[in-house]
């Protein structure tokens, strides 16, 4: 289109473009000089042709720098790559109910002064019966990591001050509770800001289940190995038998 209109424009001057004859010498000439490429047998051959053709060089030079800036931008800009556990559990931690999800470090490098952040998302309905979502920021057991590398279990304990306090399985349901979980970080190879989120639906909120284990020792006495393959796998939380009382 660029092309085109400048054709035009040289074709409106008087014998502007030397040995130019038809529309489309201009069309061709349009296009070696946006290129700046060079003229070979034709070339400016008056003022107005010089002008015009100084026109569209530099505007030609400014597109080529503007678009090969959003190639660039586009293209170097790092990926989050970090996988979030496809369920959170509730299940007891140190004797507290305590909301766990997991996220891994799927990247090559360290995410730098990682931050992590989980809003509560539920309906309430008002007293004079209006309904509302409401946000409740969960305070986090560790909401930064200085150095990102594996995996990150993201927990929060359940006591009178949650909004989580009381809730049932059902409760979570009716309310249609969710959890927008966002992670945050700066890519250790670019030094660029690297942004990710999730959102776990009702059902996807697990009570009395907790997360297998996936770390085991490597073969090198300070290797330490991720198995992905079980990062999502769950376990059920089964009461321990209370002690037996002696006579």
């Amino acid at each position: 289109i660029v092309n085109l209109v400048f054709a035009s424009v040289y074709a409106l001057g008087d014998h502007a473009i030397a040995n130019a004859q038809v529309f489309s010498d201009y069309f061709f000439f349009s296009v070696e000089t946006l290129a700046t490429v060079g003229y070979g047998n034709m070339n400016p051959a008056t003022f107005y042709g010089h002008c015009v053709a100084t026109v569209e060089i530099i505007t030609g030079m400014l597109s080529m720098a503007v678009i090969t800036s959003l190639v660039f931008a586009r293209f170097s800009k790092p990926t989050a790559r970090i996988l979030f556990s496809r369920v959170a559990v509730i299940a007891p931690y140190n004797g507290t109910p305590t909301l766990m999800l997991r996220v891994a470090n799927q990247r090559q490098s360290y995410i730098l002064e990682a931050n992590a952040s989980v809003v509560l998302v539920r309906d309430e309905d008002t007293s004079d019966g209006h309904s509302l979502t409401r946000f409740y920021d969960l305070k986090l057991e560790r909401a930064r990591s200085p150095m990102f590398a594996l995996s990150w279990l993201i927990m929060h304990r359940i006591d009178e001050a949650s909004p989580l306090h009381g809730v049932t399985a059902q409760a979570i349901e009716d309310g249609d509770m969710r959890l927008a979980v966002t992670v945050s970080g700066i890519d250790e190879t670019f030094a660029a800001g690297i942004t990710t989120r999730y959102t776990y639906a009702h059902e996807h909120i697990l009570f009395e289940r907790r997360f297998v284990d996936i770390f085991s020792d490597g073969e090198h006495p300070r290797h330490l190995y991720v198995d992905l393959a079980r990062f999502h796998d769950v376990e059920e939380v089964r009461a321990e038998p209370a002690g037996e009382t002696a006579e």
